[in-house]
């Protein structure tokens, strides 16, 4: 072996040893308050970047995150110790859509060399079954006796003279009141109006001072979704809390939503399991679901009708 080719030879095997080396000493992960969450409640995602002081290099390169909406603009730290920097950014995140989904790996660039994240999986769900109420199970089916023929006619017989005389007595009741002025009603409320109306009511009633808590909460849940039903935006009578809040996220900024999603939470809290908030917490919970309905009502009145 040549004096040349043991130069190049030693010289690039000091350059893998001095890139190994260096390697040791950087450092760069992702991590997760919680890997289990509910539709709406907001987790934590950091980023970690511990490289030599020496070394070059810049903040991760995070875009959108399929699936997740910020919550907060993301708040950025560096922290520089006796040998080291250390990169921090904290991003706080939810998700409405119900599922098992996947945080990506993010790159961040250190002395010209790209260095990767793990990647996270975070599952999505909603809220669980309420394990207190009674369980019912399917029932087998039930013969129904055979009714006699000569009965089915009597009651047909009786539903008819029924039927004849509340028809004579409605013909009689609108030929009494036909000279009859009708009577001026007011207007009518707009769905927007009678919410505010029924805050106004529920609020002057005092239910959380007399300890009426359930009442409070389940009358203050159902003003919300009877304005909701009647705005069109979640008419389903059936529908979840969770699903009020995924019905209506798009006209509401992504800090209204995470407020609204807590505050329907915690009445869930107290109407299923018994949960007393303090005297504060119902003011906060009033407050957001009333913000909510007018930044809502806001944006109604600000989309031009088709």
């Amino acid at each position: 072996m040549s004096f040349t080719t043991i130069k190049i030879f030693s010289g690039l095997l000091l350059f893998l040893v001095s890139t190994a080396l260096q390697a040791q000493d950087i450092m760069v992960k992702a991590s997760v308050s919680k890997d289990r969450i509910l539709i709406g409640e907001p987790i934590v995602l950091k980023l970690e970047a511990e490289i030599p002081k020496s070394s070059e290099t810049g903040w991760f390169k995070v875009d959108s995150i399929e699936h997740f909406d910020y919550l907060k603009q993301p708040v950025k730290d560096t922290q520089i110790n006796v040998n080291a920097i250390i990169f921090k950014e904290l991003f706080t995140i939810t998700s409405f859509d119900s599922g098992s989904w996947t945080i990506p790996r993010y790159s961040i660039t250190i002395n010209n060399n790209r260095y990767l994240t793990d990647s996270i999986r975070i599952d999505v769900g909603y809220s669980p079954a309420d394990p207190s109420q009674p369980y019912h199970d399917i029932r087998d089916i039930v013969e129904v006796p055979e009714t006699e023929q000569l009965y089915i006619n009597y009651i047909i017989a009786v539903v008819t003279l029924l039927a004849i005389a509340a028809l004579i007595w409605l013909l009689r009741r609108k030929r009494k009141t036909a000279g009859e002025s009708p009577v001026q009603t007011g207007p009518r409320l707009t769905p927007y109006e009678r919410a505010t109306a029924e805050l106004a009511s529920l609020k002057a009633s005092g239910l959380p001072a007399a300890g009426q808590l359930k009442q409070f909460y389940t009358r203050l849940n159902d003003i919300l979704r009877t304005y909701f039903r009647e705005q069109q935006l979640v008419t389903s009578p059936d529908a979840s809390n969770e699903q009020l809040v995924v019905g209506v996220k798009s006209r509401l900024d992504n800090e209204s939503v995470y407020r609204l999603a807590q505050s329907l939470r915690l009445a869930d809290a107290v109407k299923f399991a018994r949960y007393e908030p303090g005297v504060n917490e119902h003011e906060q919970v009033f407050n957001d679901i009333k913000e909510s309905i007018e930044n809502i009502e806001t944006k109604i009145r600000k989309t031009p009708s088709a």
